[in-house]
């Protein structure tokens, strides 16, 4: 019999060019190629219109207008939910009787509707999102982007508990993992991402990366800048999407730091794998950073802080530093060193054939 599954993703997951879309489409990949097929949904808004290898990664690609009315930020329900209700949207996933994989808190509009009550339905949790939500409102420095992050983290926690009506929810982190078996059974699965080689010679920079229009990110930038990254002789590239204009302007003071803006993935791609030193740094311990994911599966350092790392039964595998002077004196011994630590552990549970494979047993 042939195994269909229906997918509700948040967003249009092509390009792969930011985390959670990344895990939505290294996680399409893998399936097609186990022959499972797909049915996908997906929100449109924003500019992210090219379908790419979804075309035939998919046997059916459904596409739906987010509603982004501002009138919409005064309902009780969060924003991020609220703006992915669409009524054919639940018509196409009530006539298949497929398995359905809600992608992330933000997609589950639905997930209790009566239309739906035969069928089996994953939730993949991306993070417990009110925690998520108050980090982001923590980190802000936006007046009213703060008090949105705010009352989305209020609306979330109240909008959690429709998690009791999955069958199963399958989050990122084994700490998730337990947090969410107060609504159902939980499975841990972790990130599908992209694949990269550990055969590339490093080169020789030290690596930031990230999707610098994400405040958690840009803020980490600027606190390594001004803590880190200014004391060091090492050649320094901070790469990724949309920096903010305080970036530039700090990065234009250090001539042994280069941004590159926006690259593409291919050049994303090499500028990961030839990195001969990674630095990772958060001040939200919420979720596997993606970031962490690809540096991982590369042959470079990784050093970050504890906040960075979702387990510590595996920080024997990396570099751990937690205050700036301990980061400086590591970056600059892994400067002078090839002994790389190896990371077996890490590596095997990024394996996205095996992932798949977990998944695949849930499918009806």
């Amino acid at each position: 019999m042939d195994q269909t599954i229906q997918i509700v993703a948040f967003d249009n997951p092509n390009p792969p060019d930011y985390g959670g879309v990344v895990e939505v489409f290294y996680k399409i990949e893998a399936l097609y190629r186990l022959g499972v097929k797909v049915d996908l949904h997906f929100f449109v808004y924003g500019d992210r219109k090219d379908l790419g290898p979804l075309i035939h990664m998919c046997q059916n690609i459904f596409q739906y207008q987010r509603k982004m009315n501002k009138t919409l930020l005064s309902s009780k329900l969060p924003f991020i939910i609220v703006s992915r209700q669409n009524e054919q949207l639940l018509k196409r996933l009530a006539k298949k009787k497929a398995t359905i994989l809600f992608e992330g808190l933000h997609t589950c509009y639905y997930l209790n509707h009566p239309d739906l009550k035969n069928h089996y339905r994953i939730v993949r949790t991306h993070n417990i999102e009110h925690d998520y939500y108050t980090g982001l409102s923590r980190s802000s420095t936006n007046f009213f982007r703060k008090l949105f992050f705010r009352s989305e983290s209020k609306k979330l926690r109240k909008f959690e508990p429709i998690l009791k009506n999955a069958d199963l929810i399958i989050s990122l982190t084994q700490n998730d993992t337990e947090y969410f078996k107060r609504y159902t059974r939980t499975l841990w699965l972790p990130p599908f991402s992209k694949e990269y080689s550990v055969e590339q010679t490093p080169a020789d920079y030290v690596l930031f990366h990230g999707n610098l229009a994400v405040e958690e990110n840009s803020n980490a930038v600027l606190r390594l800048i001004e803590n880190v990254f200014k004391f060091l002789d090492h050649p320094i590239i901070i790469a990724g999407k949309s920096p903010g204009l305080e970036i530039i302007k700090e990065v234009q003071k250090h001539n042994h730091i280069d941004l590159m803006a926006n690259p593409d993935q291919d050049e994303m791609t090499e500028l990961i794998e030839k990195a001969k030193i990674h630095v990772l740094y958060t001040d939200q311990d919420t979720g596997i950073k993606l970031k962490l994911v690809h540096s991982i599966q590369t042959s470079g350092h990784i050093i970050m802080n504890s906040d960075m790392l979702f387990d510590k039964s595996y920080s024997k595998e990396i570099e751990l530093a937690d205050d700036w002077k301990t980061m400086i004196q590591v970056i600059n011994s892994c400067a002078v060193s090839n002994a790389v630590k190896p990371r077996p552990e890490l590596r095997a549970l990024f394996d996205n054939k095996k992932n798949a494979q977990t998944l695949v047993q849930y499918l009806l």
